[in-house]
């Protein structure tokens, strides 16, 4: 035996190997346990990512390993501060009777109910009732738990809301990062114009902007969503974002929707945006936010439009829908306007009645 031991030292690098396995070998439970979490968080942030070319990939799986790692270590500090020691009266130790040596914190044992409510709120976990539900049958649960004095489930249960926390945070700083990648990727390369200078009469619903000499005309619970109030993600798409019609004041996302973009040139093929088009769908297919995508043929509306379209199942509203564009054709402005069509798939019809009523008001002065 000890002359297999002595040929497996004469490996190269089996000095340094079994160093190396000593010194992970004294960590302490805490720092093993990180470390097994950082393998499989990386892996599956590289995997998640793995859509992207290679420098973005990592930058983005590197942001979610810091903040999933900040919230792990920030897990460990709260609970080693969840108790604190009680100093007993030495009386107590001499007549035999047994007292609880340590107290929970109740300021910090508030801070782990109220801080998971918060981020729960603010990273939208709420929107949907169950998730109201959920948290609130939860929180029940622990607080009975505590009542009835088990430190050990109640720990557990604390921890549960810890998790849930620092899941949905880690989470939502990849999808911002995420939203600002396919912002860079799909920015325009043109310098942008202002294109704010919106003005709406009520009396008649007629939307318009000198600067694009463009008006349209709004049907009823149809609203505009003007560039300056809108985020990173309802920018990105084919052009500079001119402006979204959308049938919610909150939501411009919400079915049916048309995304107004501007480009500062003509275009007599349409090639160029319908393969910008195609990049921006594959990029939601690769995300996970759509699949089934199936493409149609190129279409035609009005002999004013012309673009091409896709059907899909939409994962975030699950239901079947339909995308594509629509440039805006016949008119003497040296400009292009992209009409980016999202909406739910009607059987019989091409397009929603209220989508081919907008489409129908648009008009260009000449």
């Amino acid at each position: 035996m000890i002359w297999f031991i002595n040929l497996l030292r004469k490996i190269p690098g089996w000095e340094k190997g079994t160093a190396a396995l000593r010194r992970l070998q004294e960590l302490s439970l805490t720092q093993k346990l990180f470390l097994v979490y950082s393998v499989f968080a990386i892996y599956f942030l590289l995997y998640h990512e793995a859509h992207l070319p290679l420098f973005w990939m990592i930058g983005l799986a590197l942001v979610g390993y810091i903040a999933s790692g900040f919230l792990f270590w920030g897990i460990v500090v709260a609970f080693r501060k969840l108790e604190t020691k009680v100093e007993l009266p030495a009386i107590f130790a001499e007549v035999g009777i047994a007292r609880p040596t340590t107290k929970f914190v109740p300021w910090i044992e508030a801070s782990f109910f109220l801080i998971p409510v918060l981020i729960c709120f603010l990273t939208g976990f709420f929107e949907n009732r169950s998730g109201i539900l959920f948290l609130a049958v939860y929180a029940v649960l622990v607080l009975l738990i505590r009542l009835i004095e088990n430190k050990v489930y109640y720990k557990i249960g604390l921890l549960g809301f810890l998790i849930l926390a620092a899941g949905l945070s880690s989470f939502k700083a990849l999808q911002l990062t995420e939203v600002w990648v396919a912002y860079i990727q799909f920015k325009p390369t043109f310098e942008e114009k202002d294109l704010t200078n919106w003005g709406f009469d009520e009396s008649t619903r007629s939307l318009s902007n000198p600067d694009l000499k463009l008006s349209v005309h709004l049907p009823e619970d149809f609203y505009f969503h003007n560039p300056k109030d809108l985020g990173l993600e309802s920018k990105t798409g084919v052009g500079q974002i001119a402006g979204i019609i959308s049938t919610s004041e909150t939501d411009w996302s919400r079915y049916p929707s048309i995304r107004i973009f501007y480009y500062p040139q003509r275009f007599e093929d349409d090639t160029q945006l319908v393969n910008d088009f195609k990049k921006f769908l594959d990029s939601l297919l690769e995300r996970g936010d759509i699949q089934e995508v199936n493409e149609l043929e190129r279409e035609s509306f009005e002999d004013r439009y012309y673009g091409k379209f896709w059907t899909f199942y939409d994962v975030l509203r699950p239901r079947y829908a339909k995308t594509g564009i629509f440039i805006l054709s016949k008119h003497k402005e040296p400009y292009t306007l992209v009409f980016l069509i999202s909406e739910s798939l009607i059987k019989g019809r091409r397009h929603e009645e209220s989508v081919e009523k907008i489409l129908s008001s648009v008009k260009i002065e000449e």
